[in-house]
């Protein structure tokens, strides 16, 4: 199946009509992969045969997601289609209502406080141990909810979902951001009794409509303790939808990530995803500050916009609820993977001068137990691969390669699970 979609553009036209500047930098989907400055030739004919080629590698892009998302879940698939299996979009109604009917949830506002009490009782009623991220935003008393699901073998590795569960003065937020929030209480619930190697942090972040406040304060606190955050989901606007379709966007700066995401949706889910290289304006963005190329997530912007956005009329009956639900599936299929699979490993580099055609790198070793060795591979400029194989040791001599090679490392953990996103080292 192809899928196409209206992304934004930024366009100008030459002063002669004859030709058109386009910049295409949110463009990043399963159709497109590509994107840039480009410049169209209005005058130009297009062929069917080039329109044959381009469809034929976006088919090809879209195989390759469906192979690897099929490799990837492989050594989980059951357990991971148990857990998503139970999401309930009912669930998901009703906590939306409840919390639709707090009214704006701005700091400040009665709303704001009244969502903080209704998160803290619902997730303490899973069972879960809640922190309450107490702080003064603009003067205003507000607080993060933060539930933690240790992990079961590196309780020190931690992956985040967060979503914002403020809106705007005037709105009541149904979908900014009631539907990121009702995906998340329903992925706590689910995973409650499944915790996975790495610890799960649920992450309902208040204060992102007054500068992503919420966001800043809840990384403050992990960076002041010293705590490991290795991989994030920031789900924000997710419920809208036009004329009733499954679809939204997977926002990303880690292409990783970003794989096992549609991996997920295609996979445990009904969802149609696309995907761009965004994560600026949200709480992805306080992330990426601090950790760096870490995050993914799930909202509709900039490939879908809701005309309801930041208005009065972001009301309960313009959200698909089953939509929803189906963004939980995905989110949580994408973290029980990530939050079992080793995560990227560190400073890859190079040890010396390459000599010739040989080249020696390490790296650290791997953060998470029971890694049992490491993948390496080449990428040539022109994007062939070639694979070299496995080593027990966190370094490698790699033979054959020249200036603009791309070595890339990744750890194999216990069960097959392999890193979810590779180490890259370009050659001098």
């Amino acid at each position: 199946t192809l899928r196409t979609i209206a992304p934004e553009y930024e366009w100008v036209v030459s002063p002669d009509g004859g030709s058109l500047l386009v910049s295409a930098e949110r463009d990043g989907n399963t159709i497109s992969p590509e994107r840039g400055v480009f410049r169209i030739d209005l005058g130009a004919e297009v062929t069917m045969d080039a329109l044959t080629r381009r469809l034929e590698a976006n088919l090809a892009w879209e195989r390759e997601l469906v192979a690897e998302g099929e490799f990837r879940f492989a050594p989980l698939h059951d357990e991971v289609a148990r857990v998503t299996g139970a999401i309930q979009t009912g669930r998901v109604h009703n906590h939306a209502d409840q919390l639709y009917r707090m009214g704006s949830k701005f700091i400040g506002q009665p709303g704001n406080l009244e969502a903080t009490e209704y998160l803290r009782e619902t997730l303490e009623g899973w069972g879960y141990e809640v922190t309450m991220e107490w702080f003064e935003p603009r003067g205003m008393r507000a607080a993060n909810v933060i539930a933690r699901l240790p992990g079961t073998e590196n309780p020190e590795l931690i992956y985040a979902i967060s979503s914002h569960f403020d809106s705007v003065l005037p709105s009541p937020g149904a979908d900014d951001n009631t539907s990121g929030t009702t995906a998340l209480l329903e992925a706590a619930r689910v995973l409650a009794q499944a915790p996975r190697k790495a610890t799960i942090e649920f992450a309902f972040l208040t204060a992102e409509e007054a500068g992503l406040l919420g966001a800043r304060e809840y990384v403050r606190r992990m960076v002041e303790e010293g705590r490991q955050l290795v991989g994030v989901l920031n789900n924000d606007m997710i419920g809208w939808t036009r004329s009733h379709r499954l679809d939204n966007t997977i926002r990303y700066s880690n292409p990783g990530i970003m794989k096992i995401q549609h991996g997920a949706a295609m996979r445990y889910s009904d969802l149609i995803t696309y995907d761009a290289l965004y994560y600026r304006g949200t709480d992805g963005a306080v992330f990426y500050e601090a950790y760096g190329d870490i995050v993914g997530g799930i909202g509709s912007y900039p490939v879908l916009g809701n005309p309801h956005y930041h208005q009065r009329t972001d009301q309960v009956e313009t959200i698909n609820h089953r939509l929803v639900a189906e963004v939980s599936r995905t989110t949580v299929a994408s973290i029980m993977l990530l939050a079992d699979s080793p995560s990227r490993i560190r400073e890859l580099r190079l040890e010396g001068a390459r000599t010739g055609s040989t080249a020696a790198v390490a790296w650290e070793p791997a953060l998470e137990s029971g890694v049992t060795g490491y993948r390496v591979q080449v990428r040539r400029p022109d994007g062939e691969v070639r694979e070299l194989g496995v080593t027990g040791e966190p370094r490698f001599t790699v033979a054959d390669v020249q200036a603009g090679d791309v070595v890339e490392v990744r750890a194999i953990g216990a069960g097959g699970l392999e890193g979810w996103d590779w180490a890259r080292l370009e050659l001098p």
